[in-house]
């Protein structure tokens, strides 16, 4: 056989894990299933995934999820039996979303770019864009983020590996707090996650001030020869300043690497200010597609935009 061509990720992603669908299923209410798309019941060409599925069958994007794990396979390398491949594999993937209905937006993951067999079935799709970078190679980072974890350093923050869920929610809720959002995870929910996925995979992490104090913690999904998933960031709001959350990526990326990881999602640059400070860290950007179907809920979706508008300019 020649050899396998493959585009995004779903062998070697967290977001594929058995404990991760469950955890979804539990937490949101809906039904996670494995499907696979391939051209005469032959092995490849294959698209293989995951789909959520809500009370109606919709297929549906839970919360706290960026992408829906997905990834194309073939046989061969050679550009005009891909093309072909592709399209058709994508078209079945097309028609059964078309078949169930999407409720909102779904995403796949970096890696698929052609975003036309679905533009050709009804679809609005949307480029969006995360930072990725691979463990092997190394990036050129900003001199700041050097001097703010020096200041960490400097002022008496440690950081450790922690599975201490009540401080790291804690310390999300002084980033929800301060932006106005919501992670919709207690404490209780990120102790079934580890109980589900184990903590070498759902990993905690926790700065403490110098008096031992909780001020800064984070969840990523790590996996062994995967892509690790850069989940949640929290801090309380006046230890920012000291350079705290630079201080743990820091250790977070060292950690990853450690782990056998061969890459870091950093999982969404599409808000101006969260783009610019993880651009600092010096991974290239990468685009990803988002989807969403054409339909009533979207028609007056558009129309609404439309009144504000107008209303705005008058």
């Amino acid at each position: 056989m020649s050899e396998i061509y493959k585009i995004g990720y779903y062998d070697n992603y967290p977001l594929a894990l058995d404990g991760w669908l469950k955890w979804n299923e539990e937490k949101w209410g809906i039904k996670a299933e494995r499907v696979v798309y391939t051209k005469n019941e032959k092995e490849y060409p294959r698209l293989e995934g995951v789909l959520y599925t809500n009370q109606k069958g919709q297929v549906f994007m839970p919360p706290r999820n960026p992408y829906l794990p997905f990834q194309f396979s073939d046989s061969t390398i050679r550009n005009d039996r891909l093309y072909v491949d592709y399209q058709d594999v994508m078209q079945l993937f097309a028609d059964d979303l078309l078949h169930r209905g999407v409720a909102g937006t779904i995403a796949l993951p970096p890696g698929f770019v052609d975003a036309r067999p679905f533009q050709w079935n009804n679809f609005i799709v949307e480029p969006r864009y995360t930072f990725l970078q691979y463990c092997s190679i190394s990036y050129i980072r900003s001199p700041k983020i050097t001097n703010k974890i020096n200041k960490a350093l400097h002022l008496g923050y440690r950081i450790e590996r922690s599975d201490n869920w009540n401080a790291i929610a804690e310390c999300l809720k002084g980033t929800e707090d301060v932006k106005g959002f919501s992670h919709h995870t207690s404490s209780e929910d990120l102790k079934k996650c580890d109980d589900l996925l184990g903590n070498d995979i759902f990993r905690g992490y926790l700065v403490k001030d110098a008096s031992g104090q909780p001020v800064s913690g984070g969840l990523r999904l790590v996996l062994k020869d995967g892509i690790a998933i850069d989940w949640s960031q929290g801090a309380i709001r006046e230890h920012l300043k000291n350079g705290v959350n630079q201080f743990i990526y820091d250790f977070v990326l060292q950690d990853v690497r450690n782990s056998g990881a061969i890459g870091f999602d950093w999982v969404g640059a599409n808000i101006p200010p969260v783009a610019l400070a993880k651009s600092a860290w010096g991974a290239p950007l990468v685009p990803y597609l988002a989807i969403r179907q054409k339909n009533f809920r979207y028609i007056g979706t558009v129309c609404k935009s439309y009144i504000k508008s107008v209303l705005f300019k008058r």
